[in-house]
C-alpha cells in the first residue's frame, strides 16, 4: 500500500513509498500514545506488537546495541539477588526494563527502510508538539509555573526532564529540515516542529539542556553551513528569536552557572536550593558507589538507598543519568550501558561516512540525529533518564536509518586481477611473455 506524498518534487515521491506492515502501524501508534499521555494502553499496545513479529515477513533483526541492552538488565538481575532493600521495589524496576528491551527489540524490526524512518520522525513529532510542548507553553503564559519555569502535563512535570526531551526531539526535526529538498513540505514540518521546542527549553530555563544546546550547536552549525549556509543563517535566526523571547528569569538563571565552580559558592547557584541539594545527592551517591562498585544497590532502589545514607535528604533521585546507573547496577552495569549507546553512535558515523559521498542528504539526517541523542546524553548527567522508553526508541531509529541506507548502498566495483611486477614490465616494453 502506497502511503501519501509529502513532497512536492517528483523525485522525492518515491521516497515516500511506504509498506504498511503491522509491526510499523502498531509500533507508531505506541510511540505516539507513549508521547501523548493520554490513553493508558500502551503496554497493551506493544502487546499487540509482540505479536505482530510472528506473521512479519522479513527475518527479525537483534542488534548488537540489543544484546547489550538485554544483557544490562541482566546483570542488573543480579544485584536483584544481592539487594538490601526491598526486593518487590528492585523486581518492579528490573519488569519495566525487561519490557524497554522488547519494545526496542519491536521497534527495529518495525522501521526497516528510510520511508518508515522518516513517517516515524513525523509521527512523533507532531504527538509530542500537539500534547506535552503545546500545553506546557499555553501552562507557562497561563501562569501554571514551577518556580517561574515552564512545566508539562503528567508525565511532564519535571522541567528539565523535560526541557531533555525536547533535545531529543530536536534531533529528528533538524534531520526532516536539513535532509529534505529545497522545495519539500519536510521542511517546514521541520522548521515548524523546531520552534516550539527551543521555546520550551527556554521557558524551562533547564541548565543542563542549555548546556546540551551549547556543546551541539557548534559543530551542528558548521555542518549546516559547509552543505547549505542559508539554512544555517535560518537556524541562528530561530534560536536568536528564542532566546529574545526568553523570560529575565532565564538569563539570571543561567547566570548562575558561574557558581559552580567552586564548593564555596555552590549554594547561590539558584534561589531554591536546588544545586545544594544535587550537591548533597552527589555526595551521598559517591559513598554508595564505594560500598556497593560491582553489582550496585538494585535497579531501582537509589531513593530507599539515599534515605537510608543520609536520612536528612530524604529518597531523592541522583539527577544524573550514569551515576545512578553506577550506583543500581554497579560498574559492569554503566560499562554495558555505555557500550550499547556508542555502539549506535558509531555504527550511525561510520553509515554516514560512507553515504556522504553518494547521499549528502542522508547523511545530514543521520548526523542530526546523532546531535539529537548526544544532546539527551549530555542533558543525562543532570537528569536520570535511563529509565524512560524514549532514548531507545530513538537508538532504534538511529541504528534503523543506518542499516536502511547500507542496505541501498551499490555494491563496490571488482577489484582488478593482480598483476605481478615482471608481467607489469614486459608490457611497458612491448614483450610477448612466453608460456613456461
Amino acid at each position: 500500500m502506497s502511503g501519501i506524498s509529502l513532497d512536492r518534487p517528483l523525485a522525492e515521491r518515491r521516497r515516500w513509498h511506504i509498506t504498511w506492515t503491522p509491526t510499523f502501524v502498531v509500533f507508531l501508534c505506541y510511540a505516539c500514545i507513549m508521547l501523548s499521555a493520554r490513553l493508558p494502553i500502551a503496554s497493551a499496545v506493544m502487546a499487540v506488537g509482540l505479536l505482530s513479529l510472528a506473521v512479519q515477513r522479513e527475518r527479525l533483526r537483534t542488534p548488537k546495541f540489543v544484546l547489550l541492552f538485554a544483557a544490562w538488565i541482566a546483570w542488573a538481575g543480579v544485584g536483584y539477588v544481592w539487594t538490601r532493600y526491598p526486593e518487590q521495589l528492585v523486581w518492579d524496576s528490573l519488569i519495566e526494563h525487561g519490557k524497554l528491551v522488547l519494545v526496542t527489540f519491536v521497534a527495529v524490526n518495525a522501521l526497516r527502510t528510510m520511508t518508515q524512518a522518516r513517517y516515524f520522525m513525523v509521527g512523533v513529532l507532531v504527538a509530542f508538539i500537539l500534547f506535552p510542548a503545546r500545553s506546557s507553553i499555553v501552562g507557562y503564559l497561563l501562569g501554571n509555573r514551577l518556580f517561574g519555569r515552564a512545566i508539562g502535563p503528567i508525565p511532564y512535570e519535571n522541567p528539565n526532564d523535560l526541557a531533555a526531551l525536547c533535545v531529543l526531539m530536536l534531533g529528528p526535526a533538524l534531520a526532516l529540515w536539513a535532509g529534505a529538498a529545497r522545495r519539500s513540505l519536510l521542511r517546514w514540518v521541520g522548521v515548524a516542529a523546531a520552534a516550539p521546542l527551543l521555546v520550551v527549553i527556554v521557558l524551562t530555563q533547564s541548565r543542563g539542556a542549555f548546556l546540551a544546546l551549547a556543546i551541539i550547536a557548534l559543530p551542528s552549525a558548521i555542518a549546516l553551513a559547509r552543505r547549505r549556509p542559508r539554512s544555517a543563517i535560518a537556524l541562528a535566526s530561530l534560536v536568536t528569536l528564542a532566546l529574545y523571547l526568553a523570560p529575565a528569569t532565564f538569563w539570571q538563571r543561567m547566570q548562575g552557572l558561574r557558581k559552580a565552580t567552586s564548593v564555596q559558592t555552590i549554594n547561590e547557584m539558584d534561589p531554591e536550593g536546588s544545586a545544594r541539594t544535587r550537591f548533597a545527592v552527589l555526595q551521598t551517591a559517591i559513598r554508595i558507589v564505594q560500598d556497593h562498585p560491582v553489582v550496585g544497590i538494585g535497579l531501582g532502589a537509589y531513593g530507599l538507598a539515599n534515605a537510608h545514607y543520609s536520612p536528612a535528604l530524604g529518597d531523592l533521585d541522583t539527577h544524573n543519568t550514569y551515576l545512578n546507573i553506577l550506583a543500581e547496577t554497579g560498574v559492569p552495569g554503566l560499562v554495558l550501558f555505555i557500550a550499547l549507546v556508542t555502539s549506535v553512535l558509531l555504527d550511525a558515523r561510520e553509515t554516514r561516512r560512507r553515504v556522504k559521498g553518494v547521499w549528502p542528504a542522508q547523511a545530514e539526517v543521520l548526523r542530526w540525529l546523532q546531535y539529537g541523542v548526544i544532546g539527551y546524553l549530555v542533558a543525562g548527567i543532570f537528569g536520570s533518564y535511563a529509565r524512560v522508553a524514549f532514548p531507545y526508541l530513538f537508538l532504534a531509529l538511529m541504528w534503523s536509518a543506518s542499516r536502511a541506507l547500507r542496505a541501498q548502498l551499490p555494491p563496490p566495483a571488482p577489484a582488478a586481477p593482480p598483476t605481478s611486477s615482471a608481467g607489469a614490465a614486459a608490457r611497458v616494453l612491448g614483450v610477448r611473455r612466453s608460456p613456461v
